[in-house]
């Protein structure tokens, strides 16, 4: 063993107690850095399920083409106005070698294709919008949990079926078996039957969400041939831009991310994430302090032993060694001890709410709180050890 590791460990345990309440602190503050980084992204991780779980990860949509306007002549200022017209709406016309491109995507887990479109469903007097979805009957879990959400009928979409949610199903006051009459956005009428009732618990989807067949669509709004929409369900949700930009180079057609869409999320998770570095940062400084200031009083409590080394010719280099590994040794021993109860106390937190609070033990960030703590303790002994090496042999052993 080197010497100068001997006599860090010889400082170390001399003083047990302060060595241990050293040692202590540094855990508990490692313990705060992984219960606040596994509860960040636990949480970060429970709303993107929440938001991005039942919804498409990657859309396609067809290239919205935007009307030529002439150039302003010098000086001059155009106001430009565009109207919509009544031409048919922009449609995925290839559609199929659109999805042969996407079955040679890895980590595709479901795509759905759609017909997308709005209309008024009838029962007796009570007329409400609703948002008609056409897809193809085997693909209707392909993006959400339909099936799974069923609460009454049989998830089956025939061409004269449709799916509604629950709450739209109170609001017409209609069951599974009763007809209900429908108007799309292109001036197509068609009376349905509905099949089953689905309740999803998210109230935008069940009062304004029916499901129907994707022939059914392809009559109700005009579309004989493309599609409105293609939704991609990916197995890495954080891949979603990355496929969406090779989609889009390959295809020529509006590839959109699930992150670019949901924008409030993204700055929801951002401020959660500045909050977490916030208080790791504080939680390092923590332990700067504490160590830099229990070394530095060790270093004081300790000159004249320190002088009687350095008239021995004992070199500057070896003291400035002897209590940077002092810190070094405070803070890996706490940082390990701090990562074990920092594990050992998010999974027992998880435990006990039964889930309830989104901690995630997995997501602790343990590897950083190790690396951190003890980057800072070898920092926080910089200041002693120089402290240390520069003490004047003469004057010490004189005190």
């Amino acid at each position: 063993m080197r010497f100068d590791l001997k006599v860090a460990l010889r400082y170390l345990l001399s003083n047990r107690l302060q060595s241990a309440l050293l040692i202590g602190g540094v855990a508990i503050a490692v313990t705060v850095f992984t219960f606040n980084a596994a509860l960040i992204n636990g949480l970060a991780e429970f709303q993107i399920q929440r938001v991005v779980g039942n919804s498409s990860h990657v859309t396609i949509e067809p290239e919205k083409a935007l009307p030529a306007v002439a150039a302003a002549a010098d000086g001059a200022e155009r106001l430009v106005a565009s109207q919509r017209t009544l031409e048919r709406r922009p449609q995925i016309k290839q559609w199929r070698t659109v999805e042969s491109i996407i079955d040679t995507i890895p980590g595709v887990t479901g795509v759905s294709l759609n017909i997308l479109g709005t209309g008024l469903v009838s029962r007796g007097q009570q007329t409400l919008p609703v948002t008609l979805k056409g897809v193809e009957p085997s693909r209707l879990s392909a993006i959400a949990p339909i099936d799974d959400a069923i609460v009454e009928g049989e998830a089956r979409l025939g061409i004269n079926d449709v799916l509604i949610g629950k709450k739209l199903a109170t609001d017409l006051g209609i069951r599974v078996g009763q007809p209900i009459f429908i108007a799309s956005d292109q001036g197509r009428e068609r009376t349905l039957t509905v099949r089953a009732l689905y309740s999803t618990g998210v109230d935008s989807l069940d009062s304004r969400l029916a499901f129907v067949n994707l022939d059914t669509a392809r009559v109700m709004f005009d579309l004989p041939e493309g599609l409105t929409e293609i939704e991609i369900k990916l197995a890495d949700i954080y891949a979603a831009r990355a496929v969406a930009r090779q989609l889009a180079d390959t295809t020529g057609l509006e590839a959109t991310a699930w992150m670019d869409k949901n924008q409030r999320l993204r700055e929801a998770l951002e401020g959660q994430g500045s909050s977490g570095s916030i208080i790791k940062m504080f939680t390092l400084i923590t332990i700067l302090v504490g160590v830099a200031s229990a070394l530095l009083l060790t270093t004081f409590r300790r000159r004249p032993e320190i002088g009687i080394m350095r008239s021995f010719g004992i070199s500057e280099n070896f003291v400035l060694s002897v209590f940077m590994l002092q810190g070094a040794l405070i803070g890996i021993i706490g940082s390990v001890i701090g990562c074990l109860m920092g594990f050992g106390f998010c999974l027992a937190l998880a435990s006990l709410t039964g889930g309830k609070l989104p901690v995630d033990p997995a997501l602790g960030q343990y590897d950083s709180a190790l690396l951190l703590a003890a980057a800072a303790s070898i920092i926080a002994a910089l200041w002693p050890a120089r402290a240390a090496s520069r003490i004047d042999p003469v004057e010490a052993i004189s005190q």
